[in-house]
């Protein structure tokens, strides 16, 4: 009996039974918080679809409020935030409608003493989505805690950016060559919608810009990293002068130009019995009123052929009007340093453009191109031209083509179809202030 007592045989299998107890029991409330942290991620991926949804709606309304198109979703914000947390079987369960969101994956029956809720907060550029889920604890009771809430919370604001000095409406935005941008103050945007609506070629694109932004992605080759900058999956940029395109269109005045002006004319004057345009020009070096190519300007001047310039000094204060079926070219060497005419009267335009809503589009214009890209046709500015623009180039249906060596200064935004950097050319609008007019463009991104 005393060796019995004495023996110490199975004391450990004891003493470990013992201490199994408690360390079962922390190992079961840990594998209890382990499916909370799989709930918090799920929530958190819920709240951010939430959250970013809503913003992007907020954009929508904020683009159709400063001038853009009609934003197309007929549901606010809250909607459409709350859709989004369905879709990630989060949903409100006060919310009556949540399973009819659509792809609304709401559970249909939750465990007894479980219920989520959806907050969604909308202000005037962002909106915070809060998501949670209330459920009862099991393991954790031994600790005091009956229930838990598991929660996450996400923000997304609109941001804007800086209004583009230029402005490619349908067609990809592209840098090729050795071409140089200089833009510090002011952007540059795509509206196109493609994987590529923003180009990079070439091997030492140069490229100084505010911001760089499309709906679409960015695109590029060689050993220029320039995508790193761009602002991707923004909103469209809206058109500033699209309230230009139908009275434009309606204007019709060529047909009272004598045949075969080739002449510069003046500037429009509805006190003349012709109207100022001709059937095409051409600015040269051996051209002008004193026949050493200097062309002073001032004033609305329109054109129904097409228009070359090719050489000369083209100085002044002028709008040039191209009307339908017109075109322009700018090649060779010429030096051009034009400003438009920032107060345009209605004795200086036809009667189709005589609204004041027209004539302060206007104000900035200082080339408007209706033609038609196709069979060749495009704005190109090419050779070494020289040129100083303070105004707005306006080519609504057309690409611009920057090529060769052409030296592009001055506060100039170009608003094109298409806009295409080619060559070495140098396109420098660092003159711009930071508070160029222009449209804004928006986009949304999550913020911590």
């Amino acid at each position: 009996m005393r060796k019995l007592f004495r023996s110490r045989r199975g004391s450990v299998a004891f003493a470990t039974s013992i201490a199994l107890v408690p360390l079962v029991g922390f190992m079961a409330i840990g594998g209890e918080a382990g499916s909370w942290y799989v709930t918090k991620q799920r929530a958190q991926s819920a709240a951010d679809a939430a959250a970013y949804s809503g913003a992007l709606r907020l954009q929508c309304g904020a683009v159709q409020t400063s001038g853009g198109p009609a934003c197309a979703d007929a549901q606010n914000e809250t909607y459409r935030a709350r859709q989004f947390a369905a879709q990630n079987a989060f949903c409100d369960g006060t919310d009556t409608s949540a399973s009819s969101y659509p792809g609304a994956r709401c559970p249909t029956g939750l465990p007894s003493g479980t219920s989520q809720q959806v907050t969604v907060a909308v202000g005037a550029t962002q909106v915070q989505a809060t998501v949670s889920q209330t459920q009862p604890t099991y393991m954790a009771k031994l600790l005091g805690l009956s229930n838990v809430t598991i929660a996450a919370t996400a923000i997304a604001r609109v941001l804007s950016l800086s209004p583009p000095c230029v402005l490619s409406l349908q067609d990809p935005l592209t840098f090729q060559g050795n071409t140089t941008v200089n833009s510090p103050n002011c952007g540059l945007s795509s509206n196109n919608t493609s994987s590529s609506a923003i180009q990079f070629t070439g091997s030492s694109v140069n490229s100084n810009v505010k911001s760089l932004s499309a709906p679409g992605g960015c695109a590029q080759n060689g050993s220029v990293t320039p995508c790193d900058k761009a602002i991707t999956y923004a909103a469209a940029t809206p058109n500033p002068l699209s309230g230009l395109d139908a009275p434009m269109a309606a204007v019709s005045i060529a047909t009272n130009c004598p045949s075969g002006n080739n002449v510069l004319p003046t500037a429009y004057d509805t006190t003349k019995s012709q109207t100022c345009v001709n059937n095409g020009f051409t600015f040269k070096s051996n051209g002008g009123p004193t026949n050493d190519g200097r062309y002073p300007l001032n004033g609305v001047y329109f054109f129904s052929g097409n228009l070359t310039i090719q050489g000369g000094t083209i100085t002044g204060t002028a709008t040039f009007i191209l009307l339908p079926g017109a075109s322009l070219k700018i090649s060779g060497n010429p030096t051009i340093q034009l400003s438009p005419v920032t107060t345009v009267l209605s004795t200086q335009v036809p009667t189709q453009l005589r609204s004041t809503s027209v004539l302060n589009l206007m104000s900035k214009l200082l080339i408007y191109d209706p033609e038609s890209t196709g069979n060749n046709q495009s704005v190109t500015i090419s050779g070494s031209t020289t040129s100083y623009f303070n105004g707005v180039v306006y080519a609504p249906n057309a690409d611009v083509l920057y090529q060769g060596s052409s030296q592009n200064y001055g506060c100039n935004m170009v608003i094109a179809k298409g806009v295409a950097l080619s060559g070495s050319s140098n396109f420098d609008n660092s003159t711009c202030p930071a508070t160029s007019a222009g449209a804004v463009t928006r986009y949304v991104r999550l913020v911590p």
